[in-house]
């Protein structure tokens, strides 16, 4: 009866279905949506729906300035100089905003002087430890002595 309960539980011929593919390829076709940067990472969503697919495989309309009446020329041009004016204010504001330290927290600082005086208080611990040898207040009890 005991080997035919060993032949039942021999699991050596069973087969798993592997996916081929997925182990050639590594990474998944899939692209993401759009990335996101952030200080501590980057974030990346990937669409969920094949409508988004199919907006990403749109083309954005190209306006040719030449067949345009005087008024919808200058609102064209006016729109564009100003997409282009706001885009370098904005490289320039991030690039003022890193310079002068904005974007750090704002009692960093503080922050910084913790650590400082958290790490001079072990340092000093550590060599008075290293000083003292073992002997202190707190071995004081275990020492045994030997009055006869």
């Amino acid at each position: 009866m005991d080997s035919k309960e060993n032949k039942s539980c021999d699991l050596s011929e069973i087969i798993l279905n592997e996916n081929v593919e997925s182990n050639t390829q590594g990474k998944s076709l899939k692209r993401p949506k759009r990335i996101l940067h952030f200080s501590d990472g980057d974030y990346e969503e990937y669409s969920e729906d094949e409508t988004d697919i199919q907006n990403i495989n749109k083309t954005v309309n190209q306006v040719d300035p030449k067949t345009l009446n005087w008024l919808p020329w200058a609102w064209h041009r006016t729109t564009s100089f100003g997409n282009v004016i706001l885009d370098g204010c904005d490289y320039v504001g991030e690039w003022l905003a890193g310079f002068f330290g904005i974007t750090t927290p704002k009692y960093q600082f503080e922050i910084n002087e913790f650590y400082r005086l958290q790490a001079l208080k072990n340092e000093m611990n550590h060599k008075q430890d290293l000083e003292m040898g073992g002997w202190n207040d707190k071995n004081k009890n275990n020492l045994i002595n030997n009055v006869q």
